[in-house]
């Protein structure tokens, strides 16, 4: 394994580490990105983001945990969330921040949208708002019986 600038991995620690580490994921993502410096490459946490964060050599990460290649961000451009919508599931990259508290989506560069996505997209909200209004055209239909009800003298009646 080559690490190269900018690329992103997912970490997670082994068995025999999580064991001997207390709370490992505490303040820390398993979100991955190869930094470097004049002592050379390294994998940093972006739990903290460009501060003081976990920090691992490529030899610590393989020791200590399983690495997967996601992605390297020169190869891809950031969009806001409401935009996954238009892209193939495949071609978004979700490298979100703090256990997800800082929301970052990221595109393959160049990607096109995705009629079968955006479809997808579309019935969903179809069947969502059909489902809403079943579920009101019936709270309208009990609501309509319990005001007869109360018309007819029975105050007896939740509203």
């Amino acid at each position: 394994m080559e690490l190269k600038l900018n690329d992103v991995y997912r970490f997670c620690y082994n068995k025999i580490w999580i064991e001997k580490i207390f709370m490992p994921d505490h303040c820390f993502d398993g979100q991955l990105i190869v930094r470097g410096d004049e002592n050379g490459l390294y994998l940093r946490d972006t739990y903290w983001g460009s501060g003081e964060g976990k920090s691992f050599t490529l030899e610590e990460a393989l020791e200590k945990g399983i690495l997967t290649f996601v992605c390297n961000l020169d190869d891809v451009e950031e969009i806001k969330e409401y935009d996954t919508q238009y892209y193939a599931d495949g071609d978004i990259f979700d490298l979100s921040n703090q256990h997800h508290c800082y929301r970052k989506f990221y595109i393959k560069k160049g990607v096109n949208r995705s009629s079968e996505k955006m479809k997808a997209v579309l019935n969903e909200k179809i069947t969502k708002s059909k489902h809403e209004i079943e579920w009101e055209t019936f709270q309208i239909k009990r609501n309509e019986e319990k005001l007869q009800e109360l018309e007819n003298g029975n105050i007896d009646i939740y509203i």
